[in-house]
């Protein structure tokens, strides 16, 4: 995501204020939480404010934040984390609802005749979106009559205790019973490597997944019974919002519809080899150069308008069309020299004008959403 941030400020020519160090030396999400507050309050309250902020919702708090920011009618855009928070407070999201995500998921495990018990691989205690997606899928499971539902904290940097969590965590078959009654529920890109390893050993359980990687698509392709990936499409998430935070600052335009959802995009199978590595490395593209321009955009051509003198409207008898005299231009009068001088739309007068746009990536917020996305994913 974080490629993508940058990707579409560079596209829509914004400077953005960003520190990739703001949060180091913070350890819990309070801490971090409060650091977004703290940064989005300077952003916004200053005395040079910025033009247009983006923040991810780890919690309400930032939403206090961000007051200091509407009150000074500065765009807001918030991605990644917090839906619902966001809906509550009529802002702006791009992201996907993370219950409906785990609701899909526990839904397919349940639809599996054979599964009795299912974990939800937790590797994020306390953190929003992991409960959320723990929670739609114990919904999803008990919405086709199935229960023993378990939400497992697993640590995904240490395989074996992974898989010894999900085992004592509930997820182990009943006596006499094979790992074909098990349902596993790897909730974040985090879970996928130790997910794959579980399943490689007890290839009989079933397992879904949020998020997609190298090694959900390794699993994939060696047979393993893994339902699906949950793509939120994590880089348009990062990449889309500067566009429209550009047109609010600009136009003053913004999408009515609060919600541009992004996912769940359900993957059942593994992209091509180029695909994978395309996304694997964030769709990197070529970098602009100076001597080849993107797009050519010429100045507006003005029209006069031929008529009458006045504001009167002749009246106008129909006649049969006359022959066009030989060596007649048909073309539309040439505009005068002045009258092209002026910009094609407001806002490319602004951004060719020799004006910034400051689109904050509150340091807190873009850290915390990258972060999430290694917490959340």
């Amino acid at each position: 995501m974080n490629d993508a941030i940058i990707q579409g400020g560079s596209d829509m020519n914004i400077n953005m204020i960003f520190n990739s160090t703001a949060n180091e030396g913070l350890t819990t999400q309070q801490d971090i939480s409060l650091r977004m507050q703290e940064l989005i309050e300077e952003q916004c309250g200053g005395s040079d404010p910025v033009n247009a902020i983006l923040v991810s919702l780890p919690n309400e708090n930032i939403v206090q934040a961000l007051q200091s920011c509407q009150a000074n009618d500065i765009p807001v855009a918030t991605f990644n984390a917090g839906p619902d928070i966001a809906k509550a407070n009529d802002l702006l999201f791009y992201g996907q609802n993370e219950t409906t995500s785990g609701f899909l998921a526990g839904y397919a495990l349940a639809n599996v005749v054979t599964t009795e018990k299912f974990c939800c691989a937790n590797h994020a205690r306390g953190v929003d979106v992991l409960a959320e997606r723990c929670g739609g899928m114990e919904a999803g499971v008990q919405s086709l009559g199935k229960g023993n539902v378990f939400d497992v904290t697993v640590d995904p940097n240490d395989c074996d205790a992974w898989e010894n969590a999900i085992i004592s965590g509930g997820c182990s078959p009943d006596e006499g019973k094979g790992w074909e009654t098990i349902g596993v529920y790897m909730a974040g890109m985090a879970n996928h490597k130790c997910g794959v390893q579980f399943l490689e050993k007890y290839p009989a359980t079933y397992a879904d997944a949020s998020d997609i990687s190298l090694d959900l698509f390794a699993g994939m392709e060696a047979g393993l019974n893994i339902l699906f990936g949950s793509d939120q499409q994590s880089y348009l998430q990062g990449y889309l919002p500067f566009s429209s935070l550009t047109l609010a600052v600009t136009n003053d335009q913004i999408f009515e519809n609060k919600m541009i959802s992004t996912g769940p995009k359900l993957v059942t199978s593994p992209p091509s080899a180029h695909d994978q590595e395309c996304k694997d490395n964030n769709f990197a593209v070529c970098e602009r150069t100076d001597s080849v321009p993107l797009i050519s955009v010429p100045s507006a051509p003005v029209v006069t308008p031929v008529g009458p003198p006045d504001d009167s409207v002749p009246s106008v008898t129909p006649v049969d069309s006359p022959a066009i005299p030989s060596g007649t231009s048909l073309d539309p009068p040439a505009p005068s020299p002045d009258a092209t001088a002026g910009p094609l739309s407001r806002a490319l007068s602004q951004i060719t004008a020799d004006y910034s746009y400051h689109i904050t990536l509150a340091f807190g917020g873009i850290i915390l959403a990258v972060g999430g996305m290694i917490l959340a994913n």
